[in-house]
């Protein structure tokens, strides 16, 4: 089955949608790995996994809600993207206890990358999400479609 290019996608999405409308994408496939003092631990493979995608109020932001983590669905926000070969920032506004949080696109992939912090620095997890190949686009509006601001 034919995939979207991952990082002209998102950046036309971010760049036509307005914040009333989330992106619901369904990726071909994720990969997920854990890390704990530079050793795996744990990999997932994962067929079909979504992320939401939408602006935020604050000029020049949006954000990413990952549905398909291995313990609970987060979000976090992000500069909006500008058109070139690849994008890579820090992931803004984490929930606890997930921080270092980065997002590096592609044509090829997305890759989510964060700790999940522990008091103990020895129990601290490094978490890498490599999704590749968009399969599925849908436009959902939010409950403020349709109200004035």
């Amino acid at each position: 089955m034919p995939t979207r290019p991952i990082l002209s996608t998102l950046t036309n999405l971010l760049h036509q949608s307005s914040q009333t409308q989330l992106q619901i994408i369904t990726f071909a496939s994720l990969e997920i790995r854990n890390y704990q003092r530079e050793q795996l631990l744990h990999r997932v493979q994962r067929p079909q996994s979504r992320i939401i995608l939408q602006k935020m109020p604050q000029k020049g932001l949006a954000e990413i809600t990952v549905l398909d983590n291995l313990v609970f669905s987060f979000s976090f926000q992000f500069q909006i993207l500008k058109a070139e070969e690849f994008y890579d920032a820090e992931m803004l506004v984490l929930p606890r206890p997930l921080d270092q949080g980065r997002m590096y696109l592609d044509e090829e992939k997305l890759q989510l990358s964060f700790l999940i912090d522990a008091p103990d620095p020895t129990l601290r997890v490094r978490v890498t999400h490599a999704y590749q190949g968009i399969l599925k686009l849908e436009r959902h509006c939010t409950p403020l479609c349709g109200q004035t601001q």
